[in-house]
């Protein structure tokens, strides 16, 4: 018997759209972003799930609302869990990404990040490239991250009913990194904005069955 985990990154935002990175930085859903958690709720409309839980960033609780309106069984208890919330980017919230970029080739060079995007674990690699640019403060590292966010999982895991569905909307790369040390293959620029990605728990582990799209229970049960 196992927990089944719908892990959904929020709907595109205002600072996804002009590509700027906002780790902690509330920004709220753009049309687009409100469509996406629309058409989401629409695919997973007759998974009937336990509970919700969302980050404290206001994102994931209004695309979660989104997702949730479209379901057939109603409204499940939401929660909001602070431990889910993104990476903290420190003074560099906020920032364009191709000035991210720039700063970056100039601190480490070209060769060492192209490394970085090629690697397998390239997730790891370009967080712990991230944490070596010269900051005012010291920035999350992956291991903490997934530490993270594991920890909650599994805890949720163990309190709820077993063969339930349980609904998780966090953010970009405190998920692809919990789904990258599953062994999950990560798209290269994080997993994709309201897509949902399968992950069971059972027995304290945790095993990827799906990323980036959906298959729903009852196909699964066939």
């Amino acid at each position: 018997m196992s927990v089944h985990f719908y892990l959904v990154r929020h709907g595109q935002t205002q600072l996804n759209r002009s590509r700027h990175l906002q780790g902690i930085t509330n920004s709220s859903l753009t049309p687009k972003g409100i469509r996406m958690a629309e058409r989401l709720g629409r695919e997973l409309s007759d998974i009937k799930f336990t509970a919700v839980y969302t980050s404290d960033l206001k994102r994931t609780q209004d695309t979660a609302e989104h997702i949730i309106h479209n379901n057939q069984y109603g409204t499940p208890p939401l929660y909001c869990e602070p431990n889910l919330r993104e990476l903290s980017f420190g003074q560099f919230e906020e920032t364009k990404s191709v000035h991210l970029m720039w700063h970056a080739v100039k601190n480490l060079g070209m060769k060492q990040l192209i490394k970085a995007f090629l690697n397998e674990e390239h997730v790891l690699e370009m967080t712990e490239l991230f944490r070596t640019l010269p900051a005012n403060e010291q920035i999350e590292s992956f291991d903490h991250l997934v530490n993270r966010i594991t920890q909650t999982l599994r805890f949720i895991g163990d309190h709820t009913p077993d063969e339930s569905n349980v609904l998780i909307v966090t953010h970009g790369l405190i998920l692809s990194s919990f789904i990258e040390s599953l062994e999950g293959e990560v798209p290269l620029f994080l997993l994709d904005n309201s897509r949902a990605s399968l992950v069971n728990y059972q027995d304290g582990e945790f095993e990827v069955e799906y990323i980036n799209r959906i298959k729903l229970r009852k196909e699964r049960e066939e």
